[in-house]
């Protein structure tokens, strides 16, 4: 009984050390956009957690076509990310500054 309570115990302290998923999703969006730039044309970015430390991050941009009354909308640039310690430790294919 009390290896129980003791198991119990010591995955709520290792808990108060994780941050909100949505947080977590912030910083790995603001950090993305510190190492690429922002594109003239942003959209939106979705970064997902895929699992464990391991996120997907797609940014959007939006385009005006000639034939079209209204926008279109595709994924400019797409990253597999490694966090740790809440930065990118490594991402496929690699965050490279856009050439302004």
């Amino acid at each position: 009984m009390s290896s129980t309570l003791e198991s119990i115990t010591n995955i709520n302290i290792k808990n108060t050390d994780i941050i909100a998923p949505k947080l977590q999703e912030e910083l790995v969006i603001q950090e993305v956009l510190e190492q690429l730039g922002t594109p003239d044309n942003l959209y939106k970015i979705d970064a997902s957690n895929v699992y464990d430390s391991k996120w997907r991050v797609d940014i959007w941009i939006e385009e005006w076509k000639e034939a079209f009354s209204g926008p279109s909308y595709r994924i400019a640039h797409s990253y597999f990310c490694t966090i740790k310690d809440n930065c990118i430790l490594k991402s496929n294919p690699e965050i490279l500054p856009l050439c302004k």
